[in-house]
C-alpha cells in the first residue's frame, strides 16, 4: 500500500452501503415469491451484490495508485447531483427527483436537443413505472405528494 486516501475511503464506504442494501433487498423487501416470481427486493438485491463486487475491485485497484487523486469539476458535479437526488427524493419524491436529474444531465451536461431529452426522459419514466412500480412492486418515496395521494 503506497497511498491511502479518498478512493479507498469511498470504496469502503460504498461497499458497506452495498452490503446493507443487499441485506435489505434479500431480506426485508422480499427477493423472490414462489407464486409471483421476483419481488420488490429482486432488482435492488442483485444491484447491491454487483455494487459490492465492484467496490471491492475498486478498493484493490486503488492500492496501486502512488499519488493523490485530483477530482475534476464534472466529477464533483455528478457526486453533488447524486446527493441532490437523494435529498429531493424525500422532499418531492424519487420519480420527480430522477426526472429533474435526467433533464439536467441531458440539457446541461450533454447539451442535447429538447426532442432527444424528452424521448430519453419518457423512456426512463416508463421503465421506472412499468418495471419497478408495476412489475416488481417497488414503492417509491413520494415526498410531499404522499400526503396528497
Amino acid at each position: 500500500m503506497k497511498y491511502f486516501g479518498s478512493r479507498q475511503i469511498a470504496a469502503l464506504g460504498l461497499a458497506v452501503f452495498a452490503a446493507l442494501f443487499a441485506i435489505i433487498g434479500f431480506g426485508d423487501l422480499g427477493f423472490w415469491d414462489a407464486v409471483n416470481g421476483p419481488g420488490p427486493g429482486f432488482f435492488p438485491g442483485i444491484m447491491a451484490i454487483l455494487m459490492l463486487v465492484m467496490c471491492l475491485v475498486l478498493l484493490f485497484q486503488s492500492f496501486r495508485e502512488t499519488t493523490a487523486v485530483v477530482y475534476t469539476r464534472d466529477e464533483l458535479l455528478i457526486v453533488g447531483c447524486g446527493i441532490g437526488v437523494a435529498v429531493l427524493a424525500f422532499v418531492i419524491g424519487l420519480i420527480p427527483a430522477c426526472a429533474l436529474f435526467v433533464l439536467w444531465w441531458m440539457k446541461i451536461l450533454e447539451k442535447e436537443s429538447w426532442k432527444n431529452t424528452l424521448i430519453v426522459l419518457a423512456i426512463c419514466m416508463a421503465i421506472a413505472f412499468g418495471v419497478f412500480q408495476e412489475w416488481l412492486g417497488v414503492d417509491f418515496p413520494l415526498g410531499i405528494f404522499e400526503e396528497l395521494i
